[in-house]
């Protein structure tokens, strides 16, 4: 099993994470309302959704969404949050980002670094393969993804905390080109300790730039946070990218 199958669909995963900021996808989802010619009611992908967070507010702003994700767990918390806001505009899907769907849509969204999870450049590199087969002709691509320059200069080798009477210790470090997060939780409702791993390949620009280009991925923006700053390589925070598909 790789490590993003066991992890995500744990319950631990989703309290360690649960105060992820609602405020900064909303900042997101407006910046790219201005930079994308968007049309009432578009078709967006939601590649990668996770429990909803970003899908979910493109939905309430009127976009038929769909979102998948591999997690059952996280598509299933997606799927609750959706009835219980009454929103019937949007949809949710178990499915491997690297098994395209067979439609296409306005623009793909594959937002908050949900890229780099797999072992090989050449496997990374196929989802957008994917991407390119679920877009229309001129359709968007935004891809959000860490700065991988700052995460090799500033990567935090530790920290810990506690939250519902569990108490989790984290280390990172950089090997074989990826940063890799060993966390590890004990207390309450765990029998010893439960240690899990997160591991995202360190891509630049450069390659991905080549990587979507030879699909036919044309590069519009460049951005190194969510307010539309220019992206410098040293200090920016992300690495976010719109093209279109030519």
């Amino acid at each position: 099993m790789d490590w993003f199958e066991e992890w995500f669909e744990s319950p631990l995963y989703e309290k360690l994470y649960a105060d992820r900021d609602e405020k900064e996808a909303a900042r997101l989802i407006t910046l790219l309302e201005e930079l994308l010619p968007l049309k009432e009611s578009a078709s967006i992908l939601d590649l990668g959704c996770g429990r909803g967070r970003h899908a979910i507010q493109l939905c309430q702003k009127g976009y038929e969404v769909t979102g998948i994700d591999l997690s059952k767990r996280a598509i299933k918390k997606a799927r609750a949050k959706a009835r219980s806001l009454h929103l019937d505009s949007v949809r949710f899907e178990v499915r491997d980002m690297r098994d395209p769907l067979p439609q296409t849509f306005d623009a793909v969204f594959n937002l908050f670094t949900t890229f780099g999870y797999f072992e090989t450049d050449a496997e990374n590199a196929s989802i957008f393969d994917g991407v390119t087969q679920m877009l229309k002709p001129n359709g968007r691509y935004v891809f959000d993804f860490l700065n991988a320059i700052k995460v090799r200069k500033a990567v935090q080798p530790s920290d810990e905390g506690r939250f519902q009477g569990i108490d989790y210790k984290i280390r990172r470090y950089i090997k074989d080109n990826a940063v890799h997060k060993k966390i590890v939780f004990t207390g309450e409702g765990i029998e010893g300790s439960k240690e899990y791993t997160e591991r995202v390949k360190l891509y630049e620009l450069p390659w991905l730039r080549e990587q979507m280009s030879k699909r036919g991925l044309v590069i519009d923006h460049v951005m190194g946070d969510y307010q539309g700053h220019e992206f410098d390589p040293e200090n920016s925070d992300r690495l976010l990218i719109i093209s279109h598909l030519k």
